[in-house]
């Protein structure tokens, strides 16, 4: 199997040191959901049957089409994916499986990398400051979340902000919450564009949307201090 060493989303998969993470922390998987799960990036975004990943991953031992099942289940439940509206891993009904997701490689992470490190992004609520990672950032009341809001009124998962740090683009969607998400006054009800200095209103919180680029502002204003009479 060729090495696979990707980013999409909030995830990174490296298939030679065997690791899945979550915003920089380790996610379990079994080694079978594992080795499923770089098959089906390695091979993005073409379909691989069932016939050929039971050859790949079970070798000369038989195994039901349900075994599949559980791992692809596994690997959803894994990255908060879901079979109806998948962000990442593609039913094809009576074929076999697909990652659906925007990957980025290894060499291409790194560029992405620089470019983050020149353009910065949080929201701020009551003090606190939530930084915001290149890909997606969920919202809600799922401590998981990127942006943790243990609210009553904010959904278990909210909404969802993509950002994308190279091309300074960032959006957000509501993900069917109870009270609705707007900017400023207006609700969303699909994707919308984001901008520096927006109110983000998630249930009964106000999230104010910062995005800060290396080379904004100018030089920093040099202050006067009087002499010591």
């Amino acid at each position: 199997m060729t090495p696979v060493k990707v980013r999409f989303g909030e995830f990174t998969v490296d298939s030679e040191a065997r690791q899945l993470r979550r915003n920089g922390r380790d996610v379990h998987l079994s080694p079978k959901a594992f080795d499923l799960l770089v098959l089906l990036i390695d091979h993005r975004p073409n379909v691989l049957e069932k016939k050929d990943l039971h050859t790949r991953i079970w070798r000369d031992t038989y195994v039901g089409d349900a075994n599949l099942n559980v791992l692809a289940g596994e690997i959803r439940k894994a990255l908060d994916d879901a079979a109806r509206q998948p962000r990442f891993i593609r039913t094809v009904h009576g074929v076999g499986y697909a990652f659906c997701g925007e990957a980025v490689d290894d060499t291409e992470a790194r560029v992405d990398a620089r470019a983050a490190r020149a353009a910065l992004c949080w929201l701020t609520w009551k003090g606190k400051t939530f930084p915001l990672a290149d890909g997606y950032n969920d919202i809600g009341r799922d401590p998981r979340c990127a942006v943790w809001l243990d609210v009553p009124g904010v959904s278990r998962r909210h909404a969802r902000i993509h950002l994308d740090v190279a091309r300074q683009v960032g959006t957000i969607e509501d993900l069917g919450s109870t009270n609705g998400t707007f900017v400023g006054r207006s609700p969303v009800t699909q994707p919308a564009p984001l901008d520096n200095d927006d109110v983000i209103k998630v249930g009964p919180v106000d999230l104010r949307l910062r995005l800060w680029a290396a080379d904004a502002g100018g030089k920093t204003r040099r202050i006067r201090r009087s002499r010591r009479e």
